[in-house]
């Protein structure tokens, strides 16, 4: 018989704990926003959480 060996506890960058990501608010609507990988590139100039917002800055 193997004895099981204890496993280490996942680091804090472990890529399934999305809780470590940067967020910051939603300039129209103020909800919080989670970086995602398609904002990678640009996430400083990344300034609205959907298209509906983006839309709605447009008319005010």
């Amino acid at each position: 018989m193997i004895a099981a060996m204890p496993r280490a506890p996942a680091p804090p960058e472990f890529k399934g704990n999305k809780s470590y990501l940067p967020s910051k608010p939603c300039v129209q609507c103020g909800r919080p926003m989670a970086w995602r990988k398609a904002w990678a590139k640009n996430w400083d100039s990344v300034k609205y959480c959907s298209e509906a917002c983006r839309r709605g800055a447009k008319r005010a």
